[in-house]
């Protein structure tokens, strides 16, 4: 018998007990037990070019919450300046009447179709490992000779390890193009990159109707790019 009421008062000490007031109630009273997040769903495609100088129309996007629109909701942030080459970001987000957010955005490329030097989106495949969408940049050194950002085509610097550039890691191979007169691309020189072995073998071609650039390297296996604007 000791040995029961011993274990009850141990049991009781043992157990937390919980005590609620009306001010923990008063606190909760008239707020939301489900909080319904907002869905936002892009119009139109997530990276998109528009040419330089032309004007610009965002398509925006729409918004649900609990089954219910509310793109009236949302607020779009970022701008598209035509007039300059270069990658622009917009965002659109919402916030809930709970004060939590949901957010979509938008690449745009401003390019020029009508140069070889512009900005481009990059493709690229090596191995089994596919990536989509780089910033990729083309510009006119005023002798004959172009800079390319990454003749990789993004494939390290923003596929297999995007952020590392600001650690320290140069996965950029920057180098030197010409464009020959029947639209071959040579590559005049390399510069120094996290990998140190420069792409050998290239076979670059420029297609002036599309505004297309390929190339097909070797790197121990064939490396494929494709720029597009």
């Amino acid at each position: 018998m000791k040995k029961n009421i011993l274990f009850a008062a141990l049991l009781a000490l043992a157990t937390p007990t919980v005590f609620t007031s009306c001010s923990d109630d008063d606190e909760s009273e008239g707020k939301s037990r489900i909080t319904y997040y907002a869905i936002l769903e892009l119009n139109g495609a997530q990276n998109m070019t528009t040419q330089l100088g032309s004007a610009f129309a965002d398509p925006g996007c729409t918004a649900t919450m609990g089954g219910e629109d509310v793109s009236d909701m949302i607020v779009t942030s970022g701008t598209v300046d035509t007039n300059k080459l270069g990658f622009y970001t917009l965002n659109y987000s919402v916030v809930n009447p709970d004060g939590f957010s949901a957010s979509a955005s938008r690449k745009v490329a401003v390019v020029d179709r009508n140069n070889f030097a512009s900005t481009y989106f990059g493709e690229s495949q090596y191995g089994s490992r596919h990536y989509f969408n780089a910033p990729i940049r083309i510009t006119d050194n005023g002798d004959g000779t172009y800079s390319i950002n990454d003749l990789a085509g993004g494939f390290y610097s923003y596929g297999r390890y995007p952020g590392y550039d600001a650690y320290g890691y140069d996965f950029f191979l920057d180098a030197t193009l010409k464009l020959n007169a029947d639209n071959t691309i040579e590559v005049v020189d390399q510069g120094y990159w996290y990998w140190e072995d420069p792409m050998e073998s290239i076979d670059g071609k420029y297609d002036p109707a599309t505004g297309t650039i390929t190339f097909v390297m070797d790197f121990g296996a064939p490396f494929y790019v494709t720029l597009t604007k």
